[in-house]
């Protein structure tokens, strides 16, 4: 082998090695998250009467529009069949798929985002612990219909029940890192097929929560609310790490 192509397989194996070891680390935090999520002790009576606030609270402020636009919905077969595809399986995929692409265009955008999307992971457990949320999915005296129960004849749930909280609806991190997987590839690309499948992707989230009644529409404005705040502190992280690093003085 030439000096020119050893030295080109050892840099992609050492680009290999670090892409491995930063999914092994950002696996084993999200599992640690996902554990701690479903071993929070689920508080029914409070995560129903805070539900109960939340609908009252958009009835004041003027948008309790969960169970019309559902209704809209439920003659429709296919429309129910694609908004319970999105919810069942557009998230963690293509979360990943994301996550990978980001990571191939910029390493420096991979590496805030990620720690975005960690911080708003430590926000949303501190949310579910104190604050539990019933879904509406389980409040059909409201006129909700859990779409995924009924039209696909499976549980809504389709992860280890190890990890399963029924009650971590707010902040809704279906569209929260949603929204964060778009914010990061409209930043890292110019591609206009890029950028429109990056505000389309939370978009179509956002009415897939609601309209399978898995979130009320408060649970994903916190939800993007607490993803805004992860990415401001992340990258105020990221600039202070950098500034540090500049002014850290030579050695003589």
């Amino acid at each position: 082998m030439s000096p020119l192509r050893r030295t080109k397989a050892k840099r992609i194996l050492r680009e290999a090695r670090l892409f491995l070891v930063e999914a092994a680390l950002l696996v084993g935090l999200m599992l640690i998250y996902w554990l701690i999520r479903g071993a929070i002790p689920e508080r029914t009576a409070d995560a129903f009467a805070r539900a109960d606030q939340i609908i009252h609270l958009e009835q004041r402020l003027g948008f309790f529009w969960e169970s019309g636009w559902q209704e809209h919905i439920l003659g429709n077969r296919t429309l129910v069949d694609i908004s319970n595809g999105i919810y069942l399986y557009g998230h963690l995929p293509i979360l990943i798929v994301a996550g990978i692409w980001i990571y191939t265009q910029s390493r420096e955008r991979y590496r805030i985002y990620r720690n975005a999307l960690l911080i708003s992971a430590c926000v949303g457990l501190f949310f579910y612990g104190l604050f539990p949320v019933a879904p509406p999915r389980l409040m059909p005296e409201h006129g909700f219909v859990d779409t995924i129960a009924m039209f696909n004849n499976e549980s809504n749930e389709i992860q280890p029940s190890i990890i399963v909280n029924h009650y971590a609806a707010v902040p809704s991190f279906h569209f929260g890192w949603a929204l964060l997987i778009g914010i990061a590839m409209i930043e890292v690309s110019r591609n206009f097929w890029v950028r429109t499948f990056a505000v389309l992707f939370p978009t179509v989230m956002f009415f897939s929560i609601v309209l399978t009644a898995n979130h009320f529409i408060f649970d994903a404005v916190v939800g993007g609310l607490v993803v805004l705040l992860a990415i401001v502190l992340a990258f105020a992280v990221e600039y202070f790490r950098l500034g540090t690093r500049q002014t850290v003085p030579q050695g003589g």
